[in-house]
């Protein structure tokens, strides 16, 4: 039976799906290391020259300073309690999903054609606060309140991001995100105070907000593929191409990575504005936003590799020739060959004689399937045409990408029959002594001729002509 290896072919990598995020506390689990390795499986049951592999990238990137506290409600099961709490989420994270897609016989070649979904998520800044929650009673009546602690103040000054894509982001095509903090007053002049007016009446003047604002772009500038010569190149566009040499065998395996970075741009918005109290409604009217650009930097992400191992078709070499001796025309003599596949992945091979022959060969099934491990027999038929000597080729037409052709050599001899002849090995034997037809029986008036009878005539003659020499001596 016929056993599948590694395929030797074409390899294109494709993106499923990715995904670009900055957030949480927690780092995100980065992709598969090498050694646990995902396994590729063909595209579908019909095409066995191309396999497909899932692959998942997930780092995150967090700064030192980066910290969140928070007591929760305290003291448990006390009437009154307080909450203090204190964040700095200072993180950025990226995830892609995609496929390792791998297609031959030819060499094997890499592509991140992409189309994908993706997302781009960030978090950075600042929030503090202190909370009190109370639930009691007096005098038969149910008190519950929670809120802010007066006095203490109260900061949320937090820059939040999100963008879905639907790419690897290769440059130019990458993928952008920006956040904006609430606006936080720095101070306000109240002029209705100048003027004498109570400010339990009414309050009104200028105030100076300020708000900020992050904005992150991510671009994959290369996918990386292991093992690599230093002459090799990586993928660095949707539609690139890379090959890798493959020196064949069950399987073949790469590790996968992207190469990226991240572009931050800060921006810090002063926000002068009108401002009125009146019985404790408050009206702002800003008058103008004066942007100030600040420049932050750029982190660049190199993700952990994820292994793919590539099951592949590994037919062994067919023995060099078949000989099928002397065949007489018009009838059919076959011989088998094996087709040993001994790689990771179903094997499929397909029978063609050349032009010239292949009314006298014919193939027996003309195309098999061989799964791994495993062999299968194919037979081939001579029934030669006219007589002669004929030699042409077998070809296996295969999914080995590392041997595609597997050839054998044809050698026969065609013989036409003398129609005069007996044929000693046809069925009862040859004809009897005196059957002229062939039939066994005797023909009358004939006399059977053989060799004995004419040895003793030959005896009688000299017998005879001796003992008369001797009568004509005694006389």
């Amino acid at each position: 039976m016929l056993h599948c290896t590694a395929m030797r072919g074409f390899i294109r990598l494709t993106a499923g799906s990715a995904v670009l995020a900055f957030s949480t506390l927690t780092a995100a689990p980065a992709g598969a290391a090498p050694g646990a390795a995902v396994i590729a499986e063909y595209c579908s049951q019909t095409d066995l020259e191309c396999t497909f592999a899932p692959l998942t990238f997930d780092k995150t990137h967090k700064l030192p300073i980066a910290f969140d506290f928070d007591t929760g409600f305290i003291p448990k099961g006390s009437n009154l309690q307080v909450r203090l709490y204190a964040e700095l989420p200072a993180f950025t994270r990226v995830k892609m999903d995609g496929e390792l897609e791998t297609t031959w016989p030819d060499a094997m070649t890499l592509a991140t054609p992409g189309g994908g979904a993706g997302l781009l998520q960030f978090e950075y800044g600042l929030a503090l606060g202190a909370e009190a929650k109370i639930d009691l009673t007096v005098l038969g009546v149910g008190i519950k309140w929670q809120g802010d602690v007066p006095f203490v103040p109260k900061v949320d000054f937090k820059m939040q991001g999100q963008k879905e894509f639907t790419s690897w982001a290769f440059d130019p095509n990458g993928v952008e995100t920006s956040g904006i903090t609430p606006k936080v007053r720095l101070f306000d002049v109240n002029l209705l105070g100048l003027i004498g007016i109570p400010k339990q009446i009414s309050k009104g003047g200028i105030a100076l907000d300020v708000a900020g604002e992050l904005g992150a772009t991510y671009i994959t500038e290369r996918i990386h593929v292991d093992p690599v010569k230093s002459t090799d190149k990586s993928i660095e566009s949707d539609t690139d191409t890379v090959t890798r040499a493959f020196a064949g065998g069950p399987f073949v395996e790469y590790d996968v990575w992207p190469e990226g970075r991240v572009d931050y741009t800060g921006t810090l918005h002063l926000i002068p504005a009108f401002f009125l109290e009146v019985l404790g409604k408050d009206f702002t009217m800003p008058i103008i936003d004066f942007p100030i650009s600040l420049a932050i930097g750029s982190a660049d992400f190199d993700f952990d590799p994820v292994r793919v191992h590539v099951p592949l078709p590994d037919l062994e070499p067919l023995p060099p020739s078949l000989d099928f001796g002397t065949v007489a025309v018009g009838e059919e003599k076959r011989l088998s060959v094996d087709l040993s596949n001994i790689g990771e992945a179903k094997a499929k091979a397909a029978a063609f004689v050349d032009a010239s022959h292949k009314d006298q060969f014919t193939p027996y099934p003309g195309e098999v399937f061989v799964p791994s491990m495993l062999s299968q027999k194919v037979e081939i038929g001579f029934s030669p045409k006219q007589s002669g000597p004929v030699k042409t080729t077998l070809t296996f037409v295969t999914n080995d990408p590392d041997g595609r052709f597997h050839t054998n050599t044809l050698v026969a001899n065609g013989a036409t029959a003398d129609p005069t002849t007996p044929d000693p090995t046809g069925p009862g034997g040859p004809p009897s002594a005196g059957d002229s037809g062939g039939c066994g029986c005797q023909t009358p008036g004939r006399v059977p001729a053989s060799p004995n009878s004419a040895l003793l005539l030959g005896f009688g003659f000299v017998f005879l002509a001796s003992r008369k020499r001797a009568r004509h001596s005694t006389h």
